[in-house]
């Protein structure tokens, strides 16, 4: 039976134990919240490698940080990780890349000393580090300062530190991530900003005409075209375009059309001529990648002359429409679109304008939206709206056609698929509501 003299060293031995182990529970806590305070990932990896090193007291060593599934170095300190990536381990892979794989901590205090490793190394401990279980790199010491191996105590303290690491990496990472995210959304809320500026004013003394828009770009910016350029207060020039594609490739396509059309319009009155050069601008100098083009429908107002003259760029017709004669017609003279086949020669047709009569321009957005059955508002519909909505005026149409297009599509599941543009011109312009 032990003395009491011996029972007493025993509970000394625990007790110093216990502390020791308070004491070193206590240092990795406090390491853990200083590396979790931390949001740059190469502060966290040289942090981590000299709380690492010092705590452990090895002498050197390294972090690989996995990239596309492969082991790159994050941070190295006094050891290259091309000598590490040559200490083989198990299953014929190296110790860094052994921990990485099976996501389990590997122990070597065994080398030969005739090799280029075990020359310089006498003992490794390399620990993953992991996220949810899923690795994302590992940490390797190398040499213990006093010559002794790593043990089981050195493996656990690592793996518990590690543990911190790995939360702050992927904090940092996230951070990184929310940043990049918020620095483009205000650029993109920028952008939109620019791209509305550009947009046409539409209150504007037209004597004999009213025009009233609808533009409801499906993201933060939007590759639908609208310009109203006046001419005089009886002549105007009316554009509503679409650049295939969406987004910002989209919106930067649009607004160099926009300024190659601009640079047109002092050509003349020849809608055609017009259209036809600004295809060849476009061939040239803008749209150089065959899926992406712009289809568009070129207007051209003479309320002296009470004619408009037109061509359309395969793009969908628009809607030319008299209230007190019911009737309406589709315009379709023009060509194809525009941006892919230099030197097409575009056509144009003059239409005689009535009091009355309303121009209904618009894009695949409005006529394509669906709703909870999957169905297409579709041109009829288009059609049949703007008939039947001939009382209200160019302002109370537009505001009702939102809510029309609103209802149509509510409770279908999925977000705006394209954008939205319609342009009402009407001719000697209404006051009823």
């Amino acid at each position: 039976m032990p003395s009491a003299a011996g029972l007493t060293e025993r509970v000394n031995e625990l007790e110093y134990e216990l502390q020791s182990k308070e004491a070193e529970l206590n240092d990795v806590s406090n390491m853990g919240v200083l590396l979790t305070s931390m949001f740059e990932v190469d502060a966290i990896l040289a942090a981590m490698m000299e709380m690492s090193l010092r705590t452990l007291s090895a002498e050197v060593g390294c972090i690989l940080l996995a990239e596309k599934d492969e082991l790159v170095t994050g941070v190295s300190w006094g050891v290259n990780a091309s000598l590490i990536r040559k200490i083989g381990y198990k299953d014929g892979m190296d110790v860094a890349e052994w921990a990485y794989r099976s996501n389990a901590t590997a122990i070597i205090n065994e080398f030969a000393g005739d090799n280029e490793v075990g020359a310089t190394v006498n003992s490794v401990l390399s620990v993953p580090i992991s996220n949810k279980s899923n690795p994302i790199g590992v940490l390797v010491a190398v040499n213990k300062i006093s010559g002794a191996r790593f043990s089981e105590t050195d493996k656990s303290t690592l793996e518990k530190l590690v543990n911190f690491a790995a939360v702050a990496i992927e904090n940092a990472r996230l951070m990184k991530e929310l940043l990049a995210k918020q620095k483009l959304e205000q650029e993109l809320s920028l952008a939109r900003e620019i791209q509305r500026a550009l947009l046409p004013d539409v209150d504007i003394d037209l004597n004999g005409a009213k025009v009233e828009s609808l533009y409801v770009p499906a993201g933060q910016v939007g590759g639908d075209y609208f310009d109203l350029i006046p001419i005089s207060d009886r002549e105007f020039i009316v554009i509503v375009g679409d650049v295939s594609n969406k987004g910002v490739p989209a919106a930067l396509m649009m607004t160099a059309a926009r300024s190659a059309i601009r640079a047109e319009i002092g050509r003349g009155k020849d809608v055609a001529g017009i259209v036809s050069h600004i295809n060849n601008t476009l061939c040239l100098d803008v749209m150089k990648y065959p899926d992406i083009f712009i289809s568009l429908v070129f207007a051209h107002f003479d309320l002296v002359q009470r004619k408009c003259t037109y061509t359309n760029a395969g793009h969908l017709p628009p809607f030319l429409y008299n209230e007190h004669t019911g009737a309406m017609r589709q315009l379709t003279t023009g060509g194809t679109i525009l941006g892919q086949f230099e030197g097409v020669r575009y056509k144009f047709e003059s239409v005689s304008l009535a009091d009355g009569d309303r121009m209904l321009m618009f894009t695949d957005g409005a006529t394509e939206c669906v709703n909870t059955n999957d169905e297409m508002y579709g041109r009829e519909r288009l059609g049949e709206f703007l008939m039947s909505h001939g009382d209200a005026s160019p302002e109370e149409f537009i505001r009702r056609l939102e809510v029309e297009l609103d209802s149509f599509t509510l409770g279908a599941g999925e977000s705006q698929f394209d954008d939205i543009t319609a342009v009402l011109v009407e001719i000697a312009g209404r006051t009823n509501g």
